[in-house]
C-alpha cells in the first residue's frame, strides 16, 4: 500500500509540474499579445540554424512554426508582382539546383517541401526586395518607403548600429514572420540576423567582434530593370544572398566587407550601411546595380563632427521629400540624445521616434560588433 500511495504521490507532483509548466507558457503566450495589442514592442523569437547540417534540413524546424502565416504571404506575392517576374521565378526554379547558387538553392528546396509551396514561389519570396523595390505607379505593391538606419560612435570610439524595418506590403504578416537566427557552425554562432521565416538571405545582421550590416531601400528605375539585371547577374546579384555571403566569410572584416558590398554587382539598388569595431568604422554605401555610387563614413574627429549618420530612403546629399522625412526627425533626436549618452538604449528610443517609428515598421534592431550580446530585435506595433 506504500508503494501504491507513494507512487500516487510522485505521479501526482509530476501532473501538478506540467500543468504548472502549461499554465506558464499560456501566461507568456498571452502576455505577449497583451503587449502586441497595446502597441508594446514583442522581443522576436530566436532560432538556431546549424550550418553544419545538411542546406535542405536547415531551415525545417522554423517554416513549420510559421508554415501556414508563410504560405498566405506568398500566395500574396504571387498575385500582386508583375506576372513577368512570378514567370520568371517559376522558370528558374524548375532548375534551382542549377539556376540559384548553392547552398541558398537547396535550403529553399528544403523549406519548400517542408510548407508544400513551388520551389519558384519560395524564390521569389527570397527575391521579394528585388521585385518590389522600383520607381513604378502601375504596380500594385504597396509603394511604402521602407526603413531607416543608423550608425553611431560613442566617445569611447565604440560603434552601435540601429534599423527599423518598414514595409507597406503584408506588414501584419511580416511582423509575424519576424525572427533572429544564430547561425553555428561546430556549436558556436558565427554570425546573428534578423529576417522573416522562409527568407533565407539576410537584410540586417552581425558578424560577431568584426561588424554589423543593415539594408534600406532605393528606388531607382522600372521593374523591367530589375528583371534585366537579373537575368545577367542571376541570383548572385540577390543583395540579402551577398550580404549573408559576406558574413559567411570567416576572413572578412569591416574594411572588406565595406569593399564587397560596395563593388559586388546587384539586382536593385540599395543603401548598405556598415558598422565595425574601432572609431571611425561606419559607413553608407548608396548603390547601384553594378557598384557603389557614394560611400558615406563617420568622422567623428572632423570639423563636423560627424559622429552618426541617419540612412532611410533618399540619397544622404540630397533632401528628402516633405511627404515621407523620417530622417530630420531622427537627426533632431540623436542630437537631443547626445553622443555621451550612446548605446543600445538610446539608440533604441530614436528609432521608436515617430514617424522614425511608423505604421509600416515591422520590427527594430539595435547591436555592436563589440559587443555581440547586444544584439536585439523587437518587433513593433505602433
Amino acid at each position: 500500500i506504500d508503494h501504491e500511495v507513494n507512487f500516487t504521490l510522485l505521479d501526482a507532483m509530476t501532473m501538478s509540474m506540467g500543468l504548472r509548466s502549461c499554465l506558464l507558457l499560456l501566461f507568456l503566450c498571452l502576455h505577449q499579445q497583451t503587449r502586441a495589442a497595446e502597441g508594446q514592442p514583442v522581443p522576436a523569437k530566436r532560432y538556431t540554424v546549424n550550418l553544419d547540417d545538411e542546406p535542405q534540413d536547415r531551415w525545417k524546424h522554423v517554416v513549420e512554426e510559421h508554415a501556414q502565416e508563410l504560405k498566405e504571404l506568398m500566395k500574396k506575392l504571387e498575385a500582386t508582382v508583375p506576372k513577368v517576374l512570378v514567370d520568371l521565378a517559376m522558370l528558374v526554379g524548375t532548375d534551382v539546383e542549377k539556376n540559384v547558387e548553392y547552398p541558398y538553392n537547396m535550403e529553399m528546396v528544403g523549406i519548400a517541401t517542408t510548407v508544400d509551396l513551388p520551389v519558384g514561389l519560395v524564390l521569389l519570396g527570397n527575391m521579394l526586395y528585388e521585385v518590389t523595390a522600383f520607381n513604378s505607379s502601375g504596380s500594385k505593391v504597396a509603394r511604402h518607403k521602407a526603413c531607416t538606419s543608423i550608425v553611431a560612435e560613442a566617445l569611447d570610439g565604440t560603434i552601435y548600429h540601429g534599423r527599423n524595418l518598414d514595409y507597406g506590403f503584408m506588414t501584419e504578416s511580416l511582423r509575424n514572420l519576424t525572427i533572429v537566427v544564430d547561425f553555428q557552425k561546430a556549436g558556436e554562432t558565427v554570425y546573428t540576423g534578423t529576417t522573416y521565416a522562409g527568407f533565407v538571405g539576410l537584410l540586417t545582421g552581425q558578424k560577431p567582434n568584426s561588424f554589423t550590416v543593415t539594408m534600406d531601400e532605393r528606388d531607382q528605375g522600372e521593374w523591367w530593370m530589375n528583371a534585366l539585371e537579373a537575368l545577367v547577374a542571376g541570383t548572385k546579384g540577390v543583395t540579402s544572398f551577398l550580404i549573408r555571403n559576406t558574413f559567411d566569410n570567416e576572413n572578412m572584416d569591416f574594411e572588406g566587407a565595406v569593399y564587397n558590398l560596395a563593388y559586388s554587382p546587384v539586382i536593385a539598388p540599395s543603401y548598405i550601411i556598415v558598422g565595425g569595431l574601432h572609431s571611425s568604422q561606419g559607413a553608407v554605401i548608396t548603390r547601384d546595380r553594378i557598384a557603389d555610387v557614394d560611400i558615406w563614413r563617420i568622422d567623428a574627429s572632423s570639423s563636423e563632427d560627424r559622429w552618426f549618420l541617419v540612412e532611410t530612403n533618399y540619397d544622404h546629399w540630397v533632401p528628402p521629400p516633405p511627404s515621407d522625412d523620417r530622417r530630420d526627425p531622427a537627426i533632431k533626436a540623436m542630437n537631443e540624445s547626445g553622443r555621451r549618452n550612446l548605446g543600445k538604449d538610446s539608440l533604441f528610443k530614436v528609432l521608436s521616434t515617430p514617424p522614425v517609428l511608423n505604421s509600416k515598421t515591422t520590427f527594430t534592431v539595435t547591436m555592436s560588433a563589440s559587443d555581440p550580446a547586444l544584439y536585439t530585435t523587437w518587433v513593433r506595433h505602433p
